[in-house]
């Protein structure tokens, strides 16, 4: 595959692939001299300026990268010997396996992430089924109380619904922090790297949010960096934040509880 560029903008590349760069004449019309050469490379590189290969009038120049890393190539402009314009282009080269290297770390990062954010969707739809029984309850005592207010005598004790067993799971980690402290808040992402999470909060905070860091340790030694936004006391006020957010940032979003640090 070739590239092609005019002008001294950085370009990105891959080794071995070839980059065509064509220099620009700031003399249009006339007759101009271009001389190439390489003004800098990766310590592994091999190449020299007799490596760089240029067209017949020499205002294009193409070479093929042998190493990853940054790479600049000047190009000297001059009519009669004296020098117009210098111009310089700049290479970021990277190696199509690392590529496909980092590839492959994010998109099992990103399952990583999907199955944390699994585990607080399920802790959360708990909970929150365990506060819709607990309402019902108060609601079933409620009117007992009613009745026998009315009547003037005892009604037969009315058994609270309890929540089904059988659809709790088990998670699949156990993590270092405490599991709720009875106020809600929005998880937006998860990151394995401390600086990653502090770039995004950052960037969460400069466009108006209250994002803060939550760390979360999981077995067997395993450390995420939870960016959050908010502190809300109900599940659907929540809820109802956590879609808004979503929509504003065309990202998912999960409603956890608001957890404190071990």
């Amino acid at each position: 595959m070739t590239l092609f560029a005019c002008g001294g903008g950085g370009i990105e590349g891959f080794v071995g692939e070839s980059i065509s760069i064509t220099a620009e004449n700031p003399v249009e019309g006339e007759d101009v001299d271009f001389s190439w050469s390489l003004a800098g490379q990766p310590d592994g590189s091999l190449l020299n300026s007799s490596d760089l290969h240029t067209s017949q009038d020499d205002q294009r120049m193409s070479f093929e990268p042998d190493y990853p890393g940054d790479f600049s190539v000047e190009v000297v402009v001059s009519q009669y010997s004296d020098e117009i314009s210098s111009q310089i282009f700049t290479f970021s080269i990277v190696d199509p396996g690392e590529t496909k290297k980092v590839k492959d770390e994010k998109i099992e990062e990103e399952q990583d992430e999907e199955w944390l954010n699994e585990d607080i969707e399920e802790d959360v739809d708990i909970a929150y089924q365990g506060e819709e029984a607990r309402d019902s309850d108060i609601e079933v005592e409620n009117e007992v109380e009613e009745i026998e207010s009315e009547n003037n005598a005892p009604v037969a004790e009315i058994s609270p619904s309890p929540v089904a067993e059988a659809s709790v799971k088990v998670p699949k980690k156990r993590v270092s922090i405490q599991d709720k402290t009875g106020r809600f808040t929005i998880q937006i992402t998860s990151k394995k790297i401390l600086k990653d999470a502090h770039k995004f909060a950052q960037k969460m905070i400069s466009e108006g949010y209250d994002a803060y860091i939550q760390k979360a340790i999981f077995d067997p030694d395993e450390i995420w960096y939870r960016v959050r936004v908010g502190s809300y006391d109900n599940y659907n006020s929540a809820k109802a934040a956590a879609d808004a957010l979503a929509g504003e940032l065309g990202m998912a979003t999960w409603v956890d509880f608001v957890r404190i640090e071990q």
